[in-house]
């Protein structure tokens, strides 16, 4: 086979052909959640489908090498420098905090090439400090962007500060486009809830028509309950805006958009402080292969979530901010998103 000449689209169709004579009794489909410690065979092909769905090409490449010349049996095996390993460290680990095997006991010591200085040269906002990512999230958002809750709000990041301490911070940095690790473009105001399902990789930022929106990913290709899951927060969404009809009056908010989605609404309309896209790609992609691969929320190995310390947002500030006069029953009715 000559894979010099190869294009995009054959080399993803025979690496995906010879990953399934690997994997010959491996059905296909999303597999059971399982803890990566325990995943089976399964799990390991929706990973690599994963790869090669929405992979860069470097990898799918790798990954299409290794199965042609016999020596994938040996780096579909977990642990240190191994192809899988490796992949899981490139694509989830910057972003799922509950999984960190790895990343609690080794640090990268490499330092950024000069393409990666180059590159961070065109970001130049001033670096917060971890304290001032929650007050500035705050000032820009004013409730939390998915469902607009403003009970229990946090700074929320993109990549998780553990992850720069842990792993190789210039590179980070230059595959996210940040600059700083604690800039607000690595920022979102998440309600403890929303936070929560971002950084277990269920639910991420992708944009549509130019706007950002919210994306639920659908676990197990149930497609009702995924449905309802979407529909949770677009109801809630419109329970804020009957309570806050001056949110609406503000930015014209609605919970859905024309086309259905669930856009994003920021008080400070500036683009240069919105998320950062490329960092929300990252993490959409790790999103989409930890759906494919059957990944599980955590593993017998946890270290603390770093954002503990960016403490709660001051509700009864904000109220007085945006002149929100809601009941303390109507913002206690929190239905589950």
């Amino acid at each position: 086979m000559e894979t010099a000449i190869s294009t995009p689209i054959a080399i993803n169709a025979d690496a995906i052909r010879l990953l399934k004579e690997f994997y010959p009794d491996c059905a296909e489909g999303i597999p059971p959640q399982r803890q990566k410690s325990q995943w089976l065979a399964e799990n390991k092909l929706g990973f690599f489908m994963g790869l090669i769905n929405y992979g860069i090409d470097t990898h799918i490449n790798e990954l299409l090498q290794l199965l042609q010349t016999g020596r994938f049996q040996e780096q579909q095996l977990f642990k240190e420098q191994t192809f899988i390993d490796r992949m899981f460290e490139w694509y989830i680990l910057p972003f799922h905090k509950n999984y960190n095997e790895n990343s609690c006991s080794s640090r990268s010591n490499s330092r950024p090439s000069s393409a990666a200085k180059e590159e961070q040269q065109e970001y130049q906002p001033k670096e917060l400090s971890h304290k001032d990512l929650k007050e500035a999230v705050e000032k820009r958002d004013g409730v939390c962007l998915f469902c607009w809750d403003m009970l229990e709000c946090e700074g929320a990041h993109i990549i998780a500060q553990k992850n720069f301490v842990t792993f190789d911070e210039p590179n980070i940095l230059m595959r996210a486009g940040l600059s700083h690790k604690h800039l607000v473009q690595n920022g979102l105001l998440l309600c403890i809830k929303c936070h929560s399902q971002f950084d277990k990789l269920k639910r991420y930022v992708d944009v549509v028509e130019d706007k950002l929106v919210v994306k639920v990913v659908n676990e197990t290709d149930d497609e009702i309950k995924w449905l309802c899951g979407v529909e949770r927060i677009k109801n809630f969404r419109e329970v804020h805006l009957r309570v806050k009809s001056n949110m609406a009056r503000k930015d014209g908010r609605q919970a859905a958009e024309t086309n259905g989605e669930i856009g994003l609404y920021f008080i400070n309309n500036d683009v240069q402080k919105q998320p950062n896209r490329k960092a929300l790609e990252y993490h959409k992609t790790a999103c989409l292969i930890w759906r494919m691969a059957g990944g599980a929320e955590s593993d017998y190995e946890f270290c603390s979530d770093d954002d503990e310390d960016l403490g709660k947002v001051d509700t009864a500030a904000l109220k007085r901010r945006f002149n929100i006069q809601d009941s303390s029953d109507t913002l206690n009715d929190r239905t589950t998103v």
